[in-house]
């Protein structure tokens, strides 16, 4: 059954599809395409709720394709380089009085509005299988989630304090995930005059912060080799972070060892992170891996670092200034 489109349900059509015109240089949207990927998108969250499943949990399921290539492209997508002709319109989102500021919140709040679910914290509470607006709502809260978990993301990435306490993204899902769904059965929300991303993104940045003060109480207890192999894997992460997207993504996996993560064939990397490297043959990822590694092991200059700031990079400058994503300590 395909979710019924109304403009009200999907700002990124009447909000955001506006603000990215010909006069930011923004290419036009292929609007059937946005309908297909948010009619896949709102069924799997939607099946993911009637299995009783988190969002944190169903991002990573394989049941739920489409849900975890969603999740793992837009954290990829952090990190390409903004194209000069869109440097604009992404800027303008760093002023709080801009039009694409604007249309952002009421991006947003147009989400809160039909994720919105005073019922939702009952044990009793099941969506609607056919139910369209249980679609809209089922996506709409998948899109506040991510939201946040994006923020939360460069909030603990703009110091590698919170992995050096052992800290994972997958805990930052949980984080996200549960300051969402909980504030989006909160009654106190449902006051025209609250704008509920903002109190989102501040109460999940408490959290976050609390978590960061539970893993260093955890911490006291462990050994020094232990604490010392999790700063040394916080540095490195966020040294890849610092590199064009491609060659972060191949010498993560190439390092894998390093960062405990599993390492995979070249190829299945490739058909799992198609953001950093589609379209990149064997050779050319082979080079890019071994001029890489060379190049880490010089002075930071020589590193294959992004030439254009990425959207990690304008929103990290952005959040230093802003209490709400403050550094977890």
């Amino acid at each position: 059954m395909g979710i019924v489109l109304q403009t009200s349900v999907f700002p990124v059509v009447d909000a955001l599809a506006p603000l990215a015109s010909s006069d930011h240089g923004v290419a036009t949207l292929d609007m059937g395409e946005l309908q297909r990927d948010l009619e896949t998108l709102a069924s799997e969250a939607l099946s993911a709720q009637m299995a009783g499943l988190s969002l944190a949990a169903a991002v990573h399921d394989e049941r739920f394709p489409a849900l975890r290539e969603f999740h793992r492209d837009l954290r990829d997508t952090l990190f390409v380089e903004v194209p000069r002709d869109m440097a604009g319109w992404v800027q303008q989102l760093q002023q709080p009085d801009s039009q694409a500021t604007r249309g952002v919140s009421g991006f947003y709040d147009r989400l809160f509005e039909h994720a919105y679910s005073p019922d939702a914290a009952s044990p009793l509470f099941r969506p609607g299988g056919d139910d369209p607006a249980a679609l809209s709502s089922a996506l709409a809260r998948l899109l506040l989630f991510e939201a946040v978990r994006l923020r939360l993301l460069v909030a603990a990435w703009s110091s590698h304090e919170y992995e050096s306490l052992g800290g994972e993204e997958t805990d930052i899902d949980a984080i996200a995930c549960a300051e969402t769904e909980a504030l989006l059965s909160e009654p106190s929300l449902d006051d025209p005059h609250v704008r509920p991303l903002p109190v989102m993104m501040a109460s999940a940045s408490i959290a976050l912060a609390r978590d960061a003060a539970d893993r260093a109480d955890l911490l006291r207890g462990v050994g020094e080799d232990e604490r010392e192999r999790l700063r040394m894997r916080a540095r490195l992460r966020a040294a890849l972070r610092e590199l064009r997207l491609p060659e972060a993504v191949l010498l993560e996996n190439a390092l894998a060892s390093l960062t405990g993560d599993h390492r995979v064939e070249l190829t299945e990397l490739q058909a799992d992170r198609p953001v950093a490297l589609e379209g990149l043959s064997r050779q050319a990822m082979d080079q890019r891996i071994s001029r890489g590694r060379r190049a880490l092991a010089k002075a930071r200059r020589y590193w294959p670092s992004r030439r254009k700031p990425a959207l990690y990079d304008m929103i990290r400058e952005r959040s230093s200034a802003d209490p709400a994503t403050a550094d977890p300590k």
